[in-house]
């Protein structure tokens, strides 16, 4: 079937300073899937990221990148990756007004997308050492991002942008791909099978839990969030859009998306943010605190009533909103900071989270760079104090993380960016399948229950790669 049928379909032309843009307005009211252009077109929409769940203001857009640039990589440990993003960027640079269209602010209209690896955490905190990366993907990379597909979920309104003076043959190709000849559809049928190649035990989780109790007791932490891993082998007959497909139907989440570099692909469903910045506004939104999804309504109120009322889960949550205010405080104007949102509870296709927001005004000529130097990686899923807890975890879990716990996003050319924190992500190279999950573990916690809120957080992950079967 076609993308998109062109008679369903009015466009009309608008720009701006340092942008135009082109905006697609539907007709007949049906949503629709970007995923087919990353599917079929890979070579043009590697990068696309997703609100894949709905309901709230946070879940509104999607986006697919056209063309990426990539022009920095952080493959060695000879540059400072961030440093050296913060020149590229200022270099490239475009005198560009917001993109408005009846009153809405579409996201994206032209700058930059980034990777990030938990090992970049190295260069930000000089004499961290941990275990390097064992994964093919860099630890970090760059894209400098002409023309944009951007996707409004609420008013089923497709915008085309560009930066570029001469922006009309991006367009033209993107319609066509929109347009043009046959896109299969992204919900048919995939077949193949997944097979578990190695897991943490519970008994190696455990002890891993005691130790870090042990350091708390010592005096050394407050808290640390330690993760396990797992390990699968796919068929060859399976795609990372495949499992992406499967991913987000079992665990939709409002930071999620798809990233295909080389011969990685990082498959996320993340449910949690790093830093955004609007104007001069920024926030971070620290998840901490966990229950799973009850098998019924009654239950699930009965979970939930449980985890806002755990002494033990707030006073977590406080020690990390407290470190996360702290880390923002480095780069917004004193006395600006505030938690404008406390202690929520948002619940998501597996878990119930505790979720509260941190903002604050921007200083003025701050760089990107040391904005995301100023909080990465995120206190919740390192812990507190973030150095020695991330000594400990790697002493612990042995081996570097790669994308879990890093960060995608994008930024644009005014300094505005939204960026998440890679949990609920699958890492596939090859054939084969990485995920971690983990969890905050403080002096009261009970190992046998850390090992089963592991398991909660991992089980969108365990039923999308479970969904594939020799058939």
């Amino acid at each position: 079937m076609n993308f998109m049928n062109k008679d369903f379909w009015n466009t009309t032309k608008i720009n701006g300073k340092g942008w135009n843009g082109l905006v697609i307005q539907q007709n007949n009211g049906e949503e629709i899937d970007l995923l087919n252009l990353v599917e079929n077109k890979p070579e043009k929409y590697p990068f696309f990221l997703e609100s894949s769940s709905r309901g709230n203001v946070l879940n509104r857009y999607s986006i697919i990148f056209y063309k990426p640039k990539i022009l920095l990589e952080k493959d060695n440990c000879k540059i400072n990756f961030l440093n050296e993003f913060n020149y590229l960027w200022n270099q490239n640079k475009i005198e560009q007004e917001q993109m408005i269209y009846k009153n809405q602010c579409i996201p994206f209209s032209g700058g930059w997308f980034i990777y990030l690896g938990y090992e970049i955490a190295s260069e930000i905190e000089k004499k961290l050492v941990i275990p390097k990366s064992p994964y093919l993907l860099p630890d970090a990379f760059a894209a400098r991002v002409n023309t944009s597909i951007v996707y409004d979920h609420i008013e089923k309104i497709v915008f085309l942008s560009s930066d570029k003076k001469k922006f009309s043959s991006d367009f033209d190709d993107i319609l066509n791909d929109l347009f043009g000849p046959k896109i299969e559809d992204s919900n048919s049928s995939q077949k193949g099978s997944i097979k578990i190649y190695s897991k943490g035990t519970s008994d190696e989780h455990q002890s891993q839990v005691r130790s870090c109790i042990d350091y708390i007791y010592q005096g050394e932490i407050f808290q640390a969030n330690l993760s396990r891993l797992w390990q699968f082998k796919a068929d060859n007959n399976l795609s990372d859009i495949d499992i992406y497909k499967q991913l987000r139907k079992k665990n939709p989440a409002p930071y999620a998306g798809i990233v295909k570099y080389k011969n990685s692909s990082i498959i996320s469903s993340s449910p949690e943010r790093l830093v955004s910045i609007n104007g001069d506004h920024l926030q971070t939104r620290p998840i901490a605190g966990t229950r799973p999804r009850g098998g019924s309504g009654l239950i699930d109120i009965e979970l939930k009533k449980e985890l806002i009322s755990s002494d033990k889960e707030k006073a977590e949550h406080l020690m990390l909103v407290d470190l996360e205010r702290n880390d923002i405080s480095k780069v917004c104007e004193p006395g600006t900071v505030k938690v404008d949102e406390m202690m929520t509870i948002e619940t998501y296709a597996h878990v119930h989270h505790i979720v509260s927001n941190i903002s604050g005004k921007k200083k003025k000529n701050i760089l990107p760079g040391e904005i995301i130097k100023s909080v990465f990686p995120g206190g919740t899923i390192t812990g507190c104090p973030k150095v020695r807890c991330m000594e400990i975890l790697g002493e612990l879990e042995k081996q570097g993380r790669g994308p879990y716990t890093g960060s995608f996003g994008y930024v644009k050319h005014n300094g505005d960016m939204d960026i998440n924190i890679l949990i609920r992500t699958i890492l596939k190279e090859k054939n084969d399948l990485f995920f971690r999950a983990g969890g905050g573990i403080v002096a009261d916690s009970v190992p046998q229950n850390e090992t089963s809120e592991t398991e909660a957080k991992a089980n969108g992950m365990l039923k999308a790669v479970g969904s594939f079967k020799n058939e």
